[in-house]
């Protein structure tokens, strides 16, 4: 699925949708460079769990990850700072599938061997207007996420 996000609301829109879609082990891998709204996204998914509002939720850059409450829980993973899948699992989260909440990693590629076969991807770009997104599923949770994504955006 390939989406226009012309301004910061309709990323917000989509974060909502996301959000709306996540479930207790479904992992979502975000990709995009910096300022393509890999943050933004992740922020909006968070909050619309219930329990945080939008503006408490910060890039997890430096202390790598967060746990948020919500309707599910999710964990927010910046993995920029890392090298590869075992640095992240030395944080102690692994393995992803099998986390209680949903996870939401920013800088997903710099851990990919981390990462289970059933994700979310979302890849964010620049585009002329505003961003791109590209979503894709890659197994039987983050297919049932994509849909009720597809569904909410209408």
């Amino acid at each position: 699925m390939e989406l226009e996000l012309p301004d910061p609301d309709a990323t917000r829109t989509l974060g909502q949708a996301l959000g709306a879609a996540l479930e207790p082990g479904l992992v979502v891998a975000l990709l995009g460079d910096l300022g393509a709204g890999k943050t933004a996204l992740s922020k909006a998914a968070i909050a619309a769990q219930g329990e945080v509002e939008e503006a408490d939720v910060a890039s997890p850059t430096y202390v790598l990850a967060v746990e948020y409450p919500g309707r599910v829980g999710v964990l927010h993973v910046d993995a920029y700072r890392l090298e590869r899948g075992e640095d992240f699992e030395a944080l102690g989260y692994g393995p992803l599938s099998e986390h209680p909440c949903a996870v939401l990693i920013e800088w997903a590629e710099r851990v990919a061997d981390a990462l289970p076969s059933d994700r979310l991807t979302i890849e964010l770009e620049h585009a002329e207007r505003g961003r791109r997104a590209r979503l894709s599923a890659a197994g039987e949770v983050s297919a049932r996420a994509l849909e009720a994504v597809a569904a909410r955006l209408g």
